[in-house]
């Protein structure tokens, strides 16, 4: 018929009609299919993430928290009360001359079923001037019957008072920033059955004002 087309000879290069592929490996760049490319790009993208850090998980947030709010912090649970500036605390603590003490009180609780002593690393001072960053406390003591470095027993929360020196009385600050140390349950002993807990971070922080007792003795 007249109005037939002469179909193309095997080998022609006459082109063909627009084909539609059948799914996204069908298409090739540079020979390879697509999902291919994707894989690798995104093999790289994995490797320079991990490179810088992409790929650690990010530290969780510290909570800001006020005073007189219990703080759960592993083996103790910690609720700092106030902070006071004093001339001294003899004959338990003494600051140098011409300097004063800063005291930190807070109630602490045992929550695991065995007592133990608090850390020195438990409370810590933070951007105090005169004071440098890291600084351990002087000492720590029950209030209540004026123990240094006292055990406490599970389930029986203590006022414990945390000291540090200040080197000058007359350079109290007006406030103080305070964090409170997280500890997890590492392991046990086979030998001792003690058991050993490790520094996981910062339970929580706070900002507590300074109630200046020098003042009154002036």
């Amino acid at each position: 018929m007249a109005d037939e087309k002469t179909p193309s000879p095997r080998g022609s290069s006459a082109p063909e009609q627009d084909k539609q592929p059948e799914s996204l490996e069908e298409i090739k760049l540079r020979g390879r299919p697509i999902r291919t490319w994707a894989l690798g790009i995104g093999a790289v993208g994995l490797a320079i993430s991990a490179a810088f850090g992409g790929l650690q998980k990010a530290p969780a947030e510290v909570p800001d928290v006020q005073p007189g709010t219990a703080i759960a912090a592993g083996q103790f649970e910690v609720t700092v009360d106030r902070v006071v500036a004093v001339k001294d605390l003899d004959p338990v603590f003494k600051p140098d001359p011409g300097g004063a003490l800063l005291v930190v009180v807070a109630k602490i609780k045992v929550t695991d079923d065995r007592g133990d002593f608090p850390d020195s690393s438990l409370l810590q001072l933070v951007d105090v001037p005169g004071i440098p960053a890291g600084e351990r406390p002087l000492g720590i003591a029950n209030m209540r019957d004026n123990t240094t470095n006292p055990m406490l027993q599970p389930e029986q929360p203590e006022q414990v008072i945390y000291v540090w020196k200040l080197p000058k009385a007359t350079e109290v600050p007006s406030e103080v920033k305070l964090e409170v140390e997280k500890t997890t349950l590492e392991k046990e002993s086979k030998l001792t059955h003690n058991r050993i807990w490790l520094t996981e971070g910062v339970a929580g922080k706070l900002t507590v004002k300074v109630k200046n007792n020098l003042k009154a003795r002036r």
